[in-house]
């Protein structure tokens, strides 16, 4: 459950600090809080879930090198904060280049003028928050019991019941097969939608169709918890009108074994009962929302619209998509695939990952396991995508899988030991500085634009690199050694101790 970022902003726990938004404003009326933090720790983003107000004195913040500021604007950007608000009291002012930095990420910074207790505002956010939850909890009770006498009163048509749930939210609502077609609906669909929510509904084990909750005007964490709530009388309504074929049966057990790590035969035999070719080209892909509450609604979505064949599967607070591509053109379709994804899901709170491109369902499971590793990889890398491909993450999967902890760790001090220990001692994100130099195709321009860096900074950033490293790499074999090595420590893999076995 949670706020809306403005009536925070206006409330009179906020009020004797005189806020003002600083940067971000166009995304402060989209914005919701679900919970208050206060912290100077300038490293927090890892340990933050997304939606929170986090409230900072601002002394450490400003303490920081210009890079390292914006480096933490790019990170709670990155984690869902819903709004940081400094205290701006007794003249301490927020440099431009970290507004810029906010307004291009469209995270709302708010100045507080005044000095304001902060624990004040976490309790008038935490009230809100629970009443909200009951408000949510006494109205979906209300409704489950309207369609209980409903359905023992006359059956479990299901017009009736969806017609009544739409009444009671003034809602748009609707049951929606798996292609994306409706299959029934009750109330006024909001011309531009609203805050909306999905439910899979489950007729004999199978997931046949989703029940979709849109207003204009209701907080989404209250459709939640409606539909959470009527799911299984929707359910039962639809059951009587559908049963689930043998080809959609198929589609199921075929998504439940590729999640359950499955292969072999079978795999072969589920496809072709569910009418997917066993030879052409899969990926597995894997969304999950930021706050990992649930599977991301907007990736679902997006899903559905980029192809009839992609198949989907809840599985716990994630989604997983199979997607089938053409023999011969499957690099071509699975760019252009991630590019779709990235354009339509940047800025939407949710995270994916593509697992390797198989030349065959028989390789769907290993697809899988390399998403869910590319996906945890990537949010301990610092990239602002907000799906990553697997394939921008072959050396940090290979030393994972491959390399024992002590071969990588004297790899990275003779590549990059110097550059570390003055990294270690004056600071100023060398390391990453040189990834991003590398990964740009050594663009300083493009480089630049992705570290939040005039080029002239980076320029000599660059020339301090090269200095400690024995001159500029291209042209030489140390190039490639320095792109592995930098994506070994970008990485973060879970390497094994000893030698391989």
């Amino acid at each position: 459950m949670a706020v809306p970022l403005k009536e925070v902003l206006d409330s009179v726990a906020l009020l004797p600090g005189q806020p003002v938004v600083l940067a971000g404003q166009e995304a402060v009326a989209h914005r919701t809080v679900r919970w208050v933090h206060s912290s100077e720790v300038v490293q927090i983003a890892p340990l933050l879930r997304g939606g929170e107000f986090l409230l900072v004195g601002g002394q450490n913040f400003l303490a920081l090198r210009e890079g390292a500021q914006l480096e933490y604007i790019r990170s709670l950007s990155e984690r869902g904060v819903a709004c940081v608000a400094f205290e701006t009291a007794g003249g301490r002012d927020i440099p431009l280049e970290v507004l810029a930095a906010a307004d291009e990420a469209g995270l709302p910074l708010v100045g507080l003028r005044n000095v304001v207790p902060f624990v004040e505002v976490a309790e008038w956010v935490n009230r809100r928050i629970v009443s909200r939850q009951v408000e949510a909890l006494q109205i979906a009770d209300a409704l489950s019991q309207q369609l209980a006498e409903r359905v023992a009163a006359g059956g479990a048509p299901l017009l009736p019941i969806l017609e009544l749930t739409a009444r009671a939210l003034d809602a748009w609502v609707a049951v929606v097969d798996p292609r994306g077609v409706v299959i029934e609906s009750a109330g006024t669909e909001p011309g531009e939608r609203g805050p909306a929510f999905s439910v899979e509904l489950n007729v004999g084990g199978i997931d046949i169709a989703r029940l979709e909750i849109s207003s204009a005007s209701e907080d989404p964490d209250r459709l939640e918890t409606v539909a959470q709530r009527i799911r299984g009388i929707v359910a039962l309504a639809l059951s009587q009108r559908h049963r689930p074929s043998l080809a959609r049966m198929a589609d199921d057990a075929l998504l439940r074994m590729i999640v359950a790590g499955g292969g072999g035969d079978q795999l072969l035999e589920l496809a072709e009962a569910a009418g997917l070719p066993p030879d052409v080209p899969v990926a597995v892909a894997l969304f999950r929302s930021r706050d990992s509450g649930r599977p991301a609604p907007d990736a679902e979505r997006t899903l559905r619209a980029l192809g009839a064949q992609i198949r989907l599967h809840a599985d716990g607070d994630a989604l997983v998509a199979l997607v089938p591509f053409e023999r011969g053109g499957s690099v071509a379709a699975r760019q252009e695939f991630i590019r779709s994804l990235r354009e339509s899901l940047s800025g939407k709170g949710g995270l994916g990952a593509v697992g390797p491109t198989e030349p065959s369902i028989r390789g769907a499971s290993r697809s899988l396991a390399e998403a869910r590793i590319t996906l945890r990889l990537g949010r301990a890398s610092k990239w602002e995508h907000a799906v990553y491909d697997s394939a921008d993450f072959v050396v940090e999967r290979f030393a994972e899988r491959e390399l024992p902890r002590h071969a990588v760790e004297l790899f990275i001090e003779e590549t990059l030991g110097p550059l570390m220990e003055l990294e270690r001692r004056r600071g100023g994100e060398l390391v990453r500085t040189l990834d991003v130099w590398i990964t740009e195709g050594c663009n300083t321009a493009e480089a630049a634009r992705v570290l939040f860096l005039e080029r002239q900074s980076l320029h000599k950033r660059l020339a301090r690199i090269f200095e400690v490293l024995g001159g500029d790499p291209r042209g030489t074999g140390r190039l490639g050694a320095l792109a592995f090595a930098v994506k070994l420590v970008r990485g973060n893999a879970r390497l094994r101790d000893g030698a391989r076995g």
